[in-house]
């Protein structure tokens, strides 16, 4: 079984006769020592079909302070015009070529900016996104394109647990948009960012 630290993104295998025969157990990481649950339907766990695709994928490395945004959409003018819109606002881009490709890259990288779309791959995305500590999540400003409601309307953006929604309709005023996502976040990290600041 191949697991990834949530912490520091370390990646192990531990033989499968190695393994309490139980759904959901603790071990310690051996890298950083963070205690990971690991429960094999859901988070910290790779499908064996897939653990090569985790090997090979190394974490991204950026100079300190900069800004990254994981960008996964589909249509290609729609994921140009967000990664331009992003670029312009100081961000780097980083993505995908598949599904799987992009579960791999989240379960091992920490992003400042995740931008995906809400369908049945955004579904698999959306379970990464659930797993995260509240720390992790918080730091990370999450953002779903869709159809099933009018941008920033907040009851989806609770039922999808995303910091903001924005609707293919608006799509046209992206720049606009990712601005004020940009600037909600901001906000939602204000008092956060207080408390850190004002600890010990």
């Amino acid at each position: 079984m191949l697991i990834v630290c949530d912490r520091c993104n370390k990646q192990f295998k531990i033989p499968d006769e190695k393994l309490p025969n139980v759904q959901k157990f603790a071990i310690k990481c051996p890298s950083c020592g963070e205690k990971i649950v690991v429960n094999r339907e859901k988070e910290g766990v790779v499908p064996e079909e897939k653990q090569d695709l985790y090997l090979n994928i190394e974490p991204e490395m950026y100079p300190p302070g900069e800004v990254v945004a994981f960008v996964y959409l589909c249509n290609d003018e729609t994921y140009s015009n967000v990664g331009d819109v992003l670029r312009d606002k100081g961000y780097i881009i980083s993505s995908a070529k598949n599904i799987d490709e992009a579960v791999a890259k989240l379960h091992i990288n920490r992003y400042d900016m995740l931008f995906f779309e809400d369908n049945k791959e955004g579904d698999r995305i959306r379970e990464i996104v659930a797993a995260w500590t509240g720390n992790v999540r918080r730091e990370i400003n999450v953002i779903c394109l869709g159809d099933r409601s009018k941008t920033f309307d907040p009851n989806i953006e609770f039922i999808l647990g995303v910091n903001s929604y924005i609707s293919v309709q608006d799509i046209d005023n992206i720049q606009n948009i990712l601005e004020e996502c940009i600037k909600r976040h901001k906000e939602f990290l204000t008092p956060w960012n207080y408390v850190k600041k004002n600890e010990g």
